[in-house]
């Protein structure tokens, strides 16, 4: 029984850890991996839509690069997530990992795409 209980605890703490890390990730190393993705990349920067133009872009839309700059550090978290699928100890600590670095990204993507590309000082 004691063998159980020390598997058990063990599980929780990778599980715990890896929602930590995740949360840590999401808030404070996305936009800084973007940033850097941005800079060395050569990725050129969106013009400032006008008030109101949510639904679309009109005839100019952000270039695909800045898209994809925004994506790549998220996609790069997830394959490294699906690589670990194979040994249990590593996806219990992963895949939690994910599961809170994901939804972090996206609203952090989400409220500094918003300012980049509709936010005009006034």
């Amino acid at each position: 029984m004691d063998e159980l209980t020390s598997a058990g605890s063990g599980r929780g703490w990778r599980i715990s850890l890896g929602v930590s890390a995740g949360v840590l990730l999401g808030f404070f190393c996305y936009l800084p991996a973007v940033n850097l993705w941005q800079h060395y990349g050569d990725v050129p920067q969106p013009r400032v839509y006008p008030h109101g133009s949510f639904t679309s872009f009109g005839s100019d839309p952000p270039p695909v690069g800045y898209w994809v700059s925004w994506a790549g550090p998220v996609v790069f978290v997830v394959a490294c997530g699906l690589m670990t699928i194979p040994w249990r100890a590593a996806r219990q600590f992963v895949l939690p990992l994910v599961c809170a670095f994901v939804p972090l990204a996206v609203l952090v993507g989400w409220i500094f795409m918003s300012m980049e590309l509709f936010f005009t000082p006034d």
